[in-house]
């Protein structure tokens, strides 16, 4: 049996075809794609904020029983 060969391919890859994205659009994605990053940030954040919370209650309640 013959190993398989690996179906991914290098992101970065210089001889890949790439689609032409006129310069307007581009800046109207990057734009959307930070705006994206940064939403995910601070929702991580937020929850990682509200874990600690519940977390500590909760260490909170042990002491008091």
């Amino acid at each position: 049996m013959r190993p398989r060969q690996p179906r991914q391919r290098d992101l970065f890859e210089t001889d890949r075809a790439t689609a032409k994205i006129p310069a307007a659009r581009r800046m109207t994605l990057v734009h959307l794609i930070e705006r994206l990053l940064v939403e995910a940030a601070a929702e991580c954040k937020a929850a990682a904020q509200a874990g600690g919370l519940e977390t500590r209650e909760a260490g909170h309640e042990q002491d008091h029983a």
